[in-house]
């Protein structure tokens, strides 16, 4: 390979590093903070949302911590009680957090919530998939590293190349 071609495959690696990342980041990670959010008030009333069937969803409120956060039941189209799972840790998207998740079923949900102080609403979002997060973030740094260090590599080695040639011609 010509010290030319060794530039030109380094510098076209180089760019890929940087771009392949920013799209990776913007195509996997930042579709995990779109809540698709549907808000409850805390009024006590039932409230009927359509949410996409058979997907995984989540309760969340502006809150920091779970201790003293609005509670809500669901219920499915056949009135039928929807079980709410606790989460571990604390997910924080939007300002809000997951305070418990469920699976939507046949997607026809209502939620009841009782009036909580200090709070208005709760949301019924989509929950975020954390492994595809993490999975999109480091795939990112990874694949720039990987692809950034040959191109390095092939850049460095077209430098000399080109610089071994000008030096035989003097």
């Amino acid at each position: 390979m010509s010290p030319a071609t060794k530039i030109r495959a380094g510098a076209a690696m180089i760019l890929g590093a940087v771009v392949v990342p920013i799209l990776l980041v913007l195509t996997f990670t930042l579709p995990q903070f779109r809540l698709d959010a549907h808000s409850i008030p805390l009024d006590g009333a039932p409230h009927a949302v359509e949410l996409p069937a058979g997907a995984e969803y989540a309760v969340l409120a502006a809150t920091r911590t779970k201790e003293g956060a609005p509670s809500c039941a669901l219920t499915g189209p056949d009135g039928a009680p929807i079980a709410l799972r606790e989460v571990s840790g604390g997910v924080t998207v939007e300002n809000r957090m997951v305070l418990r998740v469920f699976d939507t079923g046949t997607g026809g949900v209502t939620a009841t919530c009782p009036p909580t102080p200090g709070y208005s609403e709760v949301v019924l979002g989509k929950r975020p998939d954390m492994a595809r997060l993490l999975g999109g973030i480091f795939g990112a740094f990874g694949f720039a590293l990987l692809v950034g260090g040959a191109g390095l590599v092939l850049l460095i080695g077209g430098l000399r190349g080109r610089a071994r040639d000008a030096e035989s011609w003097l």
